[in-house]
């Protein structure tokens, strides 16, 4: 029987501590990346088998400690924003793959994950129009180089042009792409951030409800049943048991450390999922559409968030 006791193993172990002690974004990104630097395969391996379930436990727990009192009207006030986001960076990121002339499926799976939640939408839509491996690998790669940059930038931007707490929630949930990305962001820049953050996120994420019944539509002539994140739903069982229960204060603190904990595996695991993507397969026209669109809405997520 191999011996468990590898460096490989004690070096994962004790990034994987540092991270979670350190409870920093900023440190369990960098960790992983650096490890998956190190050791590649087993970085696939890991990240191939853990995949996003600890950023989803983390995202559900999270739920019980959301108080509806002073999320509502958080939700009311910037839900037609949420609903302006997505149609603007749909439109905008398909108007312009037709005007660089890249392929129906790739700008639709680029249209999807840079105007609604990014990985999930493009892991789900992906099968739904048939699209090859090649184009789901290009737009994965690059939401996760972007994912990278706002995790480790945005928190600095947001200190620099002395956001508020609820500012930097707004901001980080309209102008970042991956749901993970969102937390780990504004949990980088204040605890307090994260539930605003987080909520407007799931709000924008629901956009792919109505977009992959469309997509459904079109590329199958059998209509055919899919699968909607099954995180997305316990996050509001768990709002409604913590808002509908007299649920402790301490018990409320201590999920929130240990929704806290999982979050942050979860970001270490997507510094590990960088051993997946060789940039130099990607082709400059995709990229520059990307940045053009993530250019573009960042300023208008500020001024909405400030507004």
């Amino acid at each position: 029987m191999k011996s468990i006791l590898t460096f490989s193993n004690i070096l994962f172990l004790i990034f994987f501590l540092i991270a979670i002690v350190t409870l920093s974004p900023l440190i369990a990104i960098s960790l992983g990346l650096v490890y998956s630097l190190i050791y590649s395969d087993y970085s696939q391996s890991i990240s191939s088998r853990i995949n996003t379930i600890p950023l989803q436990i983390g995202i559900v727990l999270l739920g019980f400690t959301i108080s509806l009192t002073t999320l509502m009207p958080i939700i009311s006030s910037y839900a037609w924003w949420i609903l302006f986001f997505i149609i603007f960076s749909f439109i905008l990121s398909f108007a312009l793959g037709n005007i660089f002339k890249i392929d129906l499926k790739l700008n639709i799976l680029l249209a999807s994950g840079l105007s609604i939640c990014g990985a999930t939408a493009i892991a789900l839509i992906g099968p739904l129009i048939k699209s090859s491996n090649k184009f789901i690998f290009i737009s994965l790669a690059i939401l996760f180089l972007f994912n990278t940059i706002a995790i480790i930038l945005f928190p600095f931007a947001g200190k620099l042009l002395d956001m508020s707490i609820h500012e930097f929630g707004i901001f980080s949930a309209l102008a970042i792409h991956d749901t993970g990305s969102v937390i780990g962001s504004s949990l980088s820049f204040s605890n307090s951030s994260v539930e605003v953050a987080t909520s407007l996120k799931i709000l924008r994420t629901l956009g792919l409800i109505p977009l992959i019944l469309l997509l459904n539509y079109k590329f199958n002539n059998v209509q055919q049943t899919f699968t909607f994140p099954r995180f997305i739903i316990y996050f509001f069982i768990a709002l409604t048991i913590t808002n509908t229960f007299d649920i402790s204060y301490s018990l409320i603190e201590y999920l929130k450390v240990l929704s806290k904990s999982f979050i942050i595996f979860g970001i270490f695991c997507i510094g590990l999922q960088s051993s997946k993507i060789k940039f130099k397969e990607l082709s400059y026209k995709p990229l520059i559409l990307a940045t053009i669109v993530w250019i573009t809405v960042i300023p208008i997520a500020y001024f909405i968030s400030i507004s």
